[in-house]
């Protein structure tokens, strides 16, 4: 069940990623907005968090080396520090590269870092910027805005970077006009996580008064969005862009698991594109990138196991979209 889950995860952040590639660019290097890695390996304390998930809020990305004493020792002020941010449209997500994911989660552990944090054992997410973390180079941090941009922040003044970084940064809907009960399907919903608020919604849009007021404005938050996403999955099919039109249709159950109001129709296209040819191709290519990504994540040495697997990839299926990937993963690992 793992390896399915992964998968389709895979699908539904290879489509933000396609999507995002033609958003903003970083007028100071001219490349891409990187982007939050896709696979649950490569994610302690937190579920893949993407940057579509991110939208008109913000985040610090606190990137440390876990060998370095001084890293050890500002934890306890830097943790303090972004508690004054609890209740903002603000994530904190720190980043390690280079280590294993057993010995970054006892480090975790014993130091009390409870964020979400990035596992970038094969240092692919780290290349996507232009610094490589190292005892001569202990901490940087980067402020993802709410426009989806990213600029440095002051890894010394963590307090400082958050208030930067919160420029602009909005909630969908303000929590004070949110029940205390509902905080919890309010919160996931602000940050894309609709599953998590299937069941309380459900439970209070039949209620009385104020709490049945407010889980109606919630859903109506997830209607809008639910809409959004059938309408482009539609338009991608009509125009006969198959992989991009399975790829949103595929993702609609997974973000709106819990809610009966996904249409039939979506079902009944994501089984109708699954016969074809391309398609199963796709498929096939994604889920080799898939356990390209597992074999990195397991450790440091696992690198060059994951370069093999990508290299097969693109000669087996060099004209899709997961072939493209791997040749970016590939080129980052190489610099």
């Amino acid at each position: 069940m793992r390896t399915r889950l992964s998968f389709l995860n895979l699908i539904s952040v290879l489509l933000v990623a396609s999507t995002a590639s033609a958003l903003a660019q970083d007028e100071a290097t001219n490349k891409t907005v990187p982007k939050l890695p896709a696979h649950p390996a490569m994610w302690i304390n937190s579920p893949p968090i993407t940057n579509e998930m991110l939208a008109g809020k913000s985040a610090v990305l606190y990137f440390f080396d876990e060998q370095c004493p001084r890293c050890v020792e500002a934890w306890p002020r830097v943790l303090l520090q972004a508690a004054k941010f609890d209740g903002t449209p603000l994530m904190f997500i720190g980043v390690n590269s280079g280590t294993s994911r057993p010995q970054l989660e006892s480090y975790l552990k014993k130091y009390k870092v409870n964020w979400p944090v990035i596992c970038d054992t094969d240092r692919s997410f780290e290349a996507q910027f232009v610094f490589t973390i190292s005892l001569e180079n202990i901490k940087q941090v980067r402020l993802l805005t709410s426009t989806g941009s990213f600029k440095s922040g002051d890894p010394d003044n963590i307090e400082g970077s958050a208030v930067e970084a919160m420029k602009g940064a909005k909630w969908k809907v303000e929590p004070q006009d949110v029940p205390t009960l509902l905080q919890p399907a309010w919160l996931a919903i602000e940050f894309g996580k609709y599953p998590d608020a299937a069941l309380l919604l459900k439970k209070n849009l039949n209620g009385k008064g104020e709490l049945k007021e407010a889980a109606q404005r919630l859903q109506q938050v997830v209607l809008d969005d639910l809409n959004s996403q059938v309408e482009a999955a539609t338009k991608s099919f009509d125009e006969d862009k198959k992989w991009d039109a399975f790829k949103r249709f595929s993702a609609i159950p997974i973000k709106f698991k819990g809610y009966s109001a996904v249409p039939a129709s979506v079902t009944a296209k994501i089984k109708e594109l699954s016969s074809d040819e391309t398609i199963k191709e796709e498929q096939a290519a994604l889920k080799m990138l898939d356990n390209a990504i597992q074999t990195a994540s397991r450790s440091p040495t696992g690198r060059k196991a994951a370069l093999k697997q990508l290299q097969k990839l693109i000669e087996e299926h060099s004209k899709t979209e997961a072939a493209s990937e791997a040749q970016k993963l590939i080129e980052q690992a190489q610099n």
